[in-house]
């Protein structure tokens, strides 16, 4: 039975306390809630203060001071448009920008031409800055979740597939997958407190007061047409019958495993074989449609038909990354002595082999919405285009050109060092995947990665970690009774 070092419980506790410690930073940066009066009170108060005249039918801002010097044009920074920017206006722009201790892109600056849009960007700053810590939070635990959910459908597929090899690896599969109703508590309270939008968390814009009330100054006709599926009872009805019956079928599985080590018979083989089918069908179905209530309703006029499958090879892939390092884990501290280098080549395989398919899904998608240039549809890769070029490119290197350089050989998948040296940035990639699949929609090009976002990730990984290693020191690592214990245990190609 495993035993947690206390080295490693420290830095896991620590890792978990840095992450808590990112958020409440986070939220204390994004505290300031101001409606468009308040930023309006604000910005008027130092245009009176200073006697700035501002007419909101030209693009132009004028200062009153006749000595106000003409020669600052190192204040435009890389600004280049074919509107002329004047220097009054990048000047109440930095005003604006050190008063509320925000940034403005270039672009925001170019079309700020008067105090209406100053205001507007203000607004959208602001709400980008309070919303950073839950799109952070959301990324981070999408990330954990898939891992954890998809390696319960690995566990299963082992049983409907009546395979071998794995039966050695099926107590560390068990345990990664214990980590599931942590990741629904931390989902429920993203979702509940966007719903009431408490704190600053607006992640969902089909949430927002009167979009989808005709008599509203919010609404939105397309997202209204939506509303028999995107409204929040059944929101959360479809979120809590996922998480429920994903539970229950994988304590089924657990607990029919820990009984056959007491008792044997190949009864309760069976018995898993049945509730596994049953999980199978059910996650193809709830995969699809989580990927499309928790991250494409984010961005709530476009969809796409491949995202569910591209959400779910994502997750598998991230999960098989997880059964690598806890296994290597496991068996660098002498653990799992059956476990030989065919193992870890395996596994190594479907490292590469999904990488390879998340391409494909990743490449199917743009292609079709590149060739259709339908509006609609292109607006979501030109926001990832203008605003997110370096993480939507670099999870694409991470992701495919890692393991096509460096994994596409037998000798390479069966060098565990290695192997796992290359996992952890495919890892990386797969985070960045899914901040680039959340933070448009939310953040906007307000994004950022830096303490909140890898204090997060950090965190929840530590989290995760914890639980893990704390289900594995609960159980017998290896299976007893399984009727395919021996040849997993000598299980070589």
């Amino acid at each position: 039975m495993y035993r947690i070092n206390k080295n490693i419980n420290l830095i896991l506790i620590s890792l978990m306390f840095l992450g808590a410690l990112s958020l409440t930073y986070g939220f204390f940066q994004g505290r300031m809630h101001l409606t468009e009066s308040e930023i309006s009170k604000v910005i008027s108060d130092h245009i009176t203060e200073n006697k700035v005249k501002i007419n909101m039918n030209t693009d132009s801002i004028h200062h009153d001071n006749s000595n106000y010097s003409e020669n600052k044009s190192h204040h435009k920074h890389n600004i280049h448009s074919s509107h002329e920017v004047s220097q009054e206006q990048l000047d109440l722009i930095k005003y604006v920008e050190n008063y509320f201790k925000i940034k403005f892109t270039n672009s925001e600056k170019i079309h700020a031409k008067n105090l209406e849009h100053i205001i507007h960007i203000t607004e959208h700053a602001l709400h980008a800055k309070s919303q950073r810590p839950w799109s952070s939070l959301l990324t981070a635990t999408l990330l954990f979740f898939g891992a954890s959910l998809l390696t319960i459908f690995f566990l299963a597929l082992q049983y409907v597939a009546e395979v071998g090899w794995s039966v050695i690896l099926k107590r560390v599969f068990m345990a990664i997958g214990s980590f599931l109703p942590y990741s629904a508590i931390f989902l429920l309270i993203i979702f509940t407190t966007s719903h009431f939008h408490l704190f600053g968390n607006h992640t969902y814009h089909w949430m927002a007061e009167g979009i989808m009330n005709p008599e509203s100054n919010n609404y939105d006709k397309i997202i209204a047409g939506k509303e028999a599926y995107l409204n929040f009872p059944f929101f959360i009805l479809r979120f809590l019958i996922f998480f429920l019956v994903w539970i229950f079928l994988f304590n089924k599985l657990k607990n029919l495993s820990l009984e056959e080590d007491l008792k044997g018979g190949n009864n309760y083989y069976f018995s898993s074989r049945k509730f596994s089918a049953i999980f199978i069908v059910f996650l193809g179905v709830s995969s699809s449609m989580l990927s499309w209530d928790w991250i494409m309703s984010i961005d709530t006029h476009w969809f796409s038909t491949l995202f569910g499958w591209y959400v779910t090879s994502s997750m598998f892939v991230t999960a098989m990354l997880m059964i690598l390092f806890f296994t290597m884990h496991l068996k660098n501290n002498g653990y799992l002595e059956h476990v030989n280098t065919s193992h870890i080549h395996d596994i190594g395989k479907f490292i590469f082999g999904f990488s390879i398919f998340w391409t494909y899904l990743w490449f199917a998608q743009f292609l079709l919405i590149w060739y259709a240039n339908i509006p609609e549809e292109v607006t979501y890769y030109m926001a990832r285009f203008d605003d997110y070029k370096i993480p939507f490119f670099t999870a694409f290197v991470l992701n495919f050109l890692f393991p096509i350089l460096l994994l596409v050989s037998r000798y390479s998948k069966r060098i565990p060092g290695f192997l796992t040296f290359v996992s952890v940035f495919i890892l990386l990639g797969h985070y960045l995947d899914f901040f680039v699949m959340i933070m448009p929609g939310t953040v906007g090009s307000h994004w950022n990665i830096g303490i909140v976002e890898v204090g997060t990730f950090l965190g929840m990984g530590g989290l995760f970690t914890k639980v893990i290693l704390n289900s594995l020191s609960k159980i017998n690592l290896v299976p007893k009774n399984h009727p395919m214990i021996e040849e997993s245990k000598n299980f070589h190609i």
